[in-house]
């Protein structure tokens, strides 16, 4: 995949961007810009600053490998993917406020599964950032149960990549906790993993950091679950978070909820289910597209190896498209330039189109961590020789 986009992309490229502050329309002056490789751990590559125009400039040695831009405006980090051999960016940064109206809790959900002497829960946030002007917050907080050992967390926006992120405790505020990251405009996702002790029975007392629009209890079928003194959770099959999961309870409290009326109390074992796609959703999907919950951390935590649930099959498919592309560039390159002409350029433009939303899954899926780095490498090495291959017909 690499030296295929390396056809692309010859020799040293120019990558031009443009910072715009989304709050005042004018160009965003004297920011910092960081280029990143994500497929090296977010290492910084370059630093620039931009201009009176908001503009900035990084020469790339080579435009094959997948990059973020960093803007740092008012303290606050905004991320911009830069696909291979793109040569343009455009970010938008805002101004912050440590508080900003317009913020909105749509969802927060915990999912739980109990075993032995501990219970694990997944709770999960949806905010909207609804602020006129828009402005950023930059971080979000909000409330674990007492006892609570975190174990990890995530956060990431409509069309960003999903980021690790675990919450810090705050200092001086028990049992709250922040997440670094911030709220810009539009919807943001959290998720946070923790543990808590577990002697067969335990209550929850969910205190809110701000009001919520909807709360949810998931929790397996086997595991009993009752409302505390003053709660009045309504019982389903179906989480509206995610009506694909099933085979769970889904207990929700009453629409904007105060803290008396979340208590509730759990006993005994269960483990949330493996969830089975259907055959449409199969069909639609796009190879490694993550349909958990908010396509982060999800439920449950016992997955198959992927490899037993068609990773195998993906990689294949990858491959077999990797060598179509690979022949059309052989073609192509053998082919006069009245032929080259002639053919339709939508051809080249969709095939890389192609290739750059495979690269960036690829390495999306290596950073949220849902490939090992056996499962990549070797289907980065599959891809490597199938394209060399390729190029050594091309030259001869």
């Amino acid at each position: 995949m690499v030296l295929l986009c390396c056809l692309y992309a010859s020799g040293q490229t120019t990558l031009r961007g443009t910072a715009t502050n989304g709050t005042t329309n004018k160009p965003a002056a004297g920011d910092d810009v960081i280029l990143l490789r994500p497929d090296k751990g977010m290492t910084e590559e370059a630093r620039t600053k931009t201009n009176a125009r908001g503009e900035f400039t990084f020469q790339l040695p080579d435009a094959q490998f997948m990059r973020a831009v960093r803007i740092r405006h008012e303290n606050v980090n905004y991320h911009q993917a830069v696909f291979p051999g793109s040569t343009s960016v455009a970010v938008t940064v805002y101004e912050a406020a440590p508080t900003v109206k317009g913020i909105r809790r749509a969802d927060q959900s915990m999912v739980l599964q109990a075993r032995s002497n501990q219970v694990q829960v997944f709770e999960i946030f949806d905010v909207n950032n609804e602020s006129n002007p828009p402005h950023t917050q930059p971080e979000f907080s909000f409330y674990l149960p007492e006892g609570a050992t975190v174990e990890s967390g995530e956060a990431f926006r409509q069309g960003a990549m999903p980021l690790k992120s675990t919450p810090t405790p705050v200092e001086g505020e028990k049992n709250k906790y922040l997440f670094m990251y911030p709220l810009i405009p539009g919807k943001t996702h959290f998720e946070v993993v923790y543990n808590l002790n577990y002697g067969g029975t335990l209550k929850i007392e969910p205190k809110l950091a701000g009001p919520v629009d909807n709360f949810y209890v998931i929790t397996p079928k086997s595991l009993r679950f009752s409302s505390g003194s003053g709660a009045q959770y309504a019982t389903s099959e179906q989480w509206p978070v995610a009506p694909e999961i099933r085979g769970v309870d889904v207990h929700s409290a009453p629409s904007n909820p105060q803290d008396a009326q979340l208590a509730f109390e759990i006993a005994g074992e269960g483990v949330l289910p493996q969830q089975q796609e259907e055959p449409s959703q199969q069909a639609n999907a796009r190879p490694g597209e993550d349909n958990r919950p908010g396509g982060g951390l999800g439920v449950p935590n016992e997955r198959p190896n992927p490899l037993s649930t068609g990773q195998w099959g993906f990689l294949g498919v990858l491959t077999l498209f990797m060598v179509g592309g690979a022949a059309f560039l052989f073609i192509t390159s053998n082919s006069s330039r009245a032929a080259v002409a002639a053919q339709p350029k939508s051809q080249g433009a969709s095939l890389l189109d192609a290739l750059k939303e495979e690269m960036f899954q690829l390495e999306a899926d290596k950073i949220h961590g849902k490939i090992s780095n056996e499962e990549y490498n070797s289907a980065k090495a599959a891809l490597d020789k199938t394209l060399q291959r390729a190029m050594k017909r091309t030259s001869n």
